[in-house]
């Protein structure tokens, strides 16, 4: 389900860089991370229109300073499926995730400018959600903020273009807040009767799902009056 953290990042920028144009052509290229492999074979056939901002993710890890035994072992309730007589718990682990904002441009001043958007935009943080597809159909939140430790990388972006200097680079490390990986796991539903019945100290108990045919009650003792 990290795809989901790629996607909404992705869709959020293009909506901030390109949310004022109404002509259908696009302002800056944003690159998902499935894309960035193929921006090198672009560059050097001159098939990219600039500036570029590439989104390139590290390799998660499990997070053990966040880390709940319930929460990543049985789960907690999530939410109860009537149809089905199923309520499903949310079991989640959670993860570390960060990002590399890569800018790519054809000149100084569209890098610098790319740069100080970026940095305005996160350096506060940022709240995203993402909607999960699994049984559970519900939207999560997390926060992206920039990481104030490293430093922005600024050099030219591939080595073709180091002696023209027709291709500028910038890159920006982000940090996500709250990212986990979540499993639905479903219990059925059961239904507990008890069943008193004068004289008998025993109760009788009778357990069944929903929808299944009940056993006959037992007759109910009659009094008679004197």
């Amino acid at each position: 389900m990290i795809y989901l953290y790629d996607n909404s990042i992705v869709r959020n920028l293009r909506e901030s860089f390109n949310q004022d144009h109404t002509n259908g052509a696009v302002v800056v290229k944003i690159v998902p991370p499935e894309e960035v492999l193929g921006i090198a074979a672009q560059i050097k056939e001159d098939q990219l229109n600039f500036p570029i901002v590439a989104l390139t993710r590290t390799n998660p890890q499990i997070d053990t300073t966040r880390t709940n035994f319930t929460a990543m072992n049985r789960g907690v309730f999530a939410v109860m499926d009537a149809e089905k007589n199923e309520i499903y718990n949310e079991r989640a682990v959670p993860i570390t995730l960060s990002y590399t904002l890569t800018i790519l441009t054809t000149n100084t001043a569209d890098r610098d400018e790319l740069v100080r958007e970026l940095i305005f935009k996160y350096t506060n943080e940022f709240f995203l959600s993402i909607t999960l597809p699994y049984e559970v159909e519900r939207v999560m939140r997390f926060g992206i903020v920039i990481d104030r430790e490293s430093d922005i990388d600024y050099s030219s972006g591939s080595p073709e273009y180091l002696q023209s200097g027709q291709l500028y680079q910038a890159m920006i490390q982000l940090n996500i807040h709250g990212a986990v990986l979540v499993h639905n796991v479903p219990f059925k539903l059961k239904r507990v009767e008890h069943e008193l019945r004068v004289g008998d100290p025993t109760p009788k108990v009778a357990t069944y799902m929903p929808g299944e045919p009940r056993s006959q009650p037992h007759p109910r003792p009659k009094f008679s009056s004197t």
